[in-house]
């Protein structure tokens, strides 16, 4: 779109905010929001409209909206004015049909579903502009609550502005609705410019392909060599259609949460769905006779130049992938000591890839360098206490985990089953607190008390979701520098937050 072409946009589609108890600010000419040059009078709100007809059909025009505020219930949106709501208990992340509506400034009224017509909105909009056979799509978002006005709840308005149609694909425009991602790029399509929050890209649009599959990668807005900090990957879209691609979300939340980043597809017709973020993958190297390492699927890495302790994340679209570990720096290529399945991945999830095993086993019944493939599904809404799960990455029999006192692990401390190698335990809550837990053979002793192996420390900490991986040989060779409870340690994977992190515990002796 050419810049008198853009002028003449801000004239009659309007380019400012209100936000709540707040006055207008400009956005960018490529997102034009509700609101013209001067607010409305108290009879025009009245009426809900300054359009004037000069005789025979009265001009009209169209209007859509789309909920896009994450936290925020389901709203009913009147007219100002207006005692029934013009759409009705809209949801986040649903778009309402197409309204006809005269030529003029349109006040739009936010009220929670079912509240009275009479009672105080919770927010109101600077005025909304539609023209002779316009068709804007007015979508909600920001953070109702927001201490920080650039975050603050208001309304976006986008003028249908679509360039001719694709011959067998469909065009997309992509909004950024998160109140608190950055400015980001998008990578994989043909945008060029880096959105700010509540920005858009061009209103010609560009091509997207209609059966689905194709990756939008964020970038961090960075001079130089910007990082994907999330990808999405389309779904397939009607040849032809006209597709909205509206980041909205909190980028702060763990990606399968209700509220987290995602992207609503909003097509010509009405809402397409949810596109959550791409599996996210942590590789973790717990391979205590491996250099450094490289992990790949095909010819792509997904870690490398990384070594004992060290964790990594990448993304990938949603399936099955077969995993490859390769010594750094290899390319993805020969020699490969091993490859497994991941299983299936899905999006909106996050999974733990961990290297174990040997590259040389050295003992009988020692196993070979290979990737487990664990999912995080602990539950994010049980503040008070530690939840963990136990993970057998040694080079060893089965094992029991439990709490050590006096010594040893008592029947009523013992924390599970019999776990075997490349495997992991039932979750296991902890209220906060100190704790020793105790690494026990399950094959040495079969009924408690057990005696530990070896001891680890644990700090318990309300709302911790972490995997506590025993890691490493505790019975390697003389020539590596083995002693009694051998190279034994703990590596605690922290999936609290979006990025996880990994510390090394050392283990402890018992007393003899």
């Amino acid at each position: 779109m050419v810049d008198s072409e853009l002028g003449e946009l801000c004239k009659r589609v309007l380019c400012g905010v209100l936000l709540l108890g707040s006055a207008c600010f400009s956005e960018s000419d490529d997102a034009p929001s509700f609101g013209d040059s001067a607010a409305m009078t108290t009879d025009e709100a009245s009426s809900g409209s300054t359009g004037e007809t000069t005789g025979g059909a009265a001009p009209k025009g169209e209007i859509r909206a789309v909920h896009a505020a994450a936290g925020v219930g389901p709203v009913d949106i009147y007219v100002a004015g207006e005692t029934s709501p013009r759409f009705e208990a809209l949801r986040y992340a649903d778009a309402s049909e197409w309204v006809e509506v005269p030529v003029g400034s349109w006040v739009l009224e936010f009220r929670s579903a079912g509240a009275a017509a009479d009672s105080v909105p919770v927010h109101t909009s600077a005025a909304v502009s539609v023209d002779d056979d316009d068709r804007v799509t007015a979508i909600a978002l920001g953070r109702i609550d927001a201490e920080d006005p650039e975050s603050a709840f208001r309304v976006l308005a986008l003028l249908d502005d679509w360039g001719a149609p694709l011959a067998g694909r469909a065009r997309a425009r992509v909004v950024h609705a998160s109140p608190d991602a950055p400015t980001f790029g998008v990578d994989g399509v043909e945008v060029d410019e880096p959105l700010a929050r509540f920005g858009s890209s061009e209103a010609v649009g560009f091509a997207l392909d209609a059966a689905g599959g194709q990756r939008l990668l964020l970038l961090e807005d960075a001079p130089t060599d910007p990082s994907t900090f999330t990808s999405f990957t389309t779904p397939p879209v009607g040849e032809g259609d006209e597709v909205l691609l509206i980041a909205a979300g909190n980028l702060d939340s763990v990606a399968r949460e209700s509220d987290a980043l995602s992207v609503i597809a909003v097509g010509r017709d009405g809402a397409l769905g949810v596109v959550r973020q791409d599996p996210q993958l942590f590789v973790l190297h717990g391979s205590r006779d491996a250099d450094f390492l490289e992990v790949c699927t095909g010819d792509t890495e997904l870690a490398a130049n990384f070594t004992y302790g060290q964790l990594q994340s990448t993304r990938v679209s949603p399936g099955t992938y077969d995993v490859s570990i390769h010594n750094y720096p290899s390319g993805c290529g020969m020699p490969v000591f091993n490859t497994n399945s991941t299983g299936p991945l899905e999006a909106g999830e996050r999974y733990l890839l961990l290297v174990t095993g040997e590259i040389v086993p050295e003992n009988t019944g020692e196993a070979g360098i290979q990737v487990a493939t664990f999912t995080d599904a602990f539950p994010l809404d049980v503040p008070q206490g530690a939840r963990l799960r136990f993970v057998h990455g040694a080079s060893f029999t089965q094992i029991y985990v439990g709490s050590v006192t006096r010594g040893s692990i008592a029947e009523e401390n013992v924390y599970t089953e019999p776990i075997g190698w490349s495997v992991e335990s039932a979750e296991v809550p902890l209220a906060p607190g100190d704790f020793l837990l105790g690494i026990a053979d399950a094959d040495a002793s079969i009924t408690p008390p057990y005696n530990p192996i070896v001891t680890i420390p644990y700090p318990a900490v309300g709302g911790a979701r972490q995997w506590v991986i025993v890691a490493g040989d505790p019975l390697p060779e003389e020539a590596d520098g083995g002693v009694d409870g051998g190279f034994l340690q703990a590596l605690v994977v922290d999936t609290t937050t979006p990025q996880w992190s990994v510390a090394i515990v050392d283990v402890e002796l018992p007393p003899t």
